[in-house]
């Protein structure tokens, strides 16, 4: 068994709150049909709402959206095209980029190495980072947030869930009893300052299949432990915040026109239907002030899983492209006002 401890970060993050008291597992949502939007070429989304926008959030998941899925998670590497284009989207007046990841915050930050005014989100919407300017909009460049977020608190944990994280990590050692002597198996413990995620991308079928029931049952032992489900990991937390807490985070401190979410994990769903929800209310609101409706936001699943996106691209050199799309035709329309 490999452990790949990430300590508790120093600073800075606060936790997010969640929407509801009951445990969430991201099996069981979202509640409504998901869908199977047809593939679309990056050049094919209309994103002339959000280049034209006032203010405009561009909320993006890390691995598998803008990095490439990997069996070593530490490994994980933004696209160049990616990297230039989110560099780019963060100068423009008006638009703020936020990273919303699985990862916790001070893992994030190494690996994706984002611009000093990034949002980011952390630990499935546990963590949430807004820099030492939570309370401004995005009109300001870069030089309008600080590199590091000093105001923020650093994430706390009760007792109860203390002692869950220590029966979550009595629990995944346990399995390793019940592998035949000398197997020489290895597998990947991932720890973050709320959960436990176990990575079995790499693993012969029936061991993953024999590791991810073991983990799971650890939800039998504890009620309050939430089982997280995504791309060859199960995850184990104590924390029920997800992704779509963290967004509405992001949505009330930034107040934007519009927003853009791509997602490619089961639990982006979560953001998605935050965003469905965020959309129909502005849409709602414009049609009762102009008589016209007016959705300026996008919900973009990348791969090809069911999902509540109402668009969708093939992969990570997919959405490269398209924020790079974006970027030039923003920074054009901000030229010619």
């Amino acid at each position: 068994m490999t452990s790949d401890s990430t300590s508790m970060p120093p600073a800075p993050t606060t936790p997010a709150t969640p929407a509801e008291d009951t445990p969430h597992d991201a099996r069981s949502t979202p509640t409504q049909p998901l869908l199977m939007p047809r593939a679309s070429d990056p050049t094919d989304i209309d994103i002339g709402g959000l280049s034209a926008a006032r203010s405009v959030l561009i909320a993006l998941d890390f691995d598998g959206v803008l990095a490439p899925l990997q069996d070593n998670p530490d490994t994980s590497q933004m696209l160049p095209g990616s990297t230039a284009a989110i560099a780019a989207l963060s100068a423009l007046p008006g638009t703020r980029v936020a990273l919303v990841s699985g990862r916790d915050i001070t893992t994030l930050r190494r690996l994706a190495d984002p611009p000093p005014n990034a949002w980011l989100v952390g630990s499935h919407g546990a963590e949430v980072d807004l820099g030492s300017h939570a309370d401004e909009a995005s009109d300001a460049g870069p030089e309008g947030s600080s590199a590091a977020a000093s105001a923020a608190d650093s994430p706390t944990l009760t007792a109860d869930e203390r002692g869950m994280l220590s029966a979550i990590d009595s629990h995944i050692d346990s399995f390793e009893h019940t592998l035949p002597a000398g197997s020489g198996a290895e597998f990947r413990i991932e720890k973050k300052p709320f959960s436990r995620t176990v990575h079995t991308r790499g693993l012969d079928s029936v061991l993953a299949d024999a590791l991810h029931e073991h983990v799971i049952a650890a939800q039998d032992e504890h009620a309050g432990i939430r089982v997280i489900e995504g791309h060859d990991i199960t995850e184990l937390a104590v924390k029920k915040a997800t992704k779509g807490d963290g967004l509405r985070e992001l949505i009330a401190a930034g107040s934007p026109d519009a927003v853009l979410y791509l997602g490619d994990d089961v639990t982006d769903e979560d953001a998605f239907a935050e965003l469905e929800a965020f959309s129909a209310q502005r849409t709602d609101a414009a049609a009762s002030e102009t008589g016209r409706p007016r959705n300026l936001s996008l919900r973009i699943k990348v791969g090809d899983a069911p999902t509540r996106a109402t668009q969708r691209i093939a992969d990570p050199e997919a959405v490269a492209e398209l924020l790079g799309r974006i970027a030039s035709d923003r920074a054009a329309q901000q030229s010619a006002n």
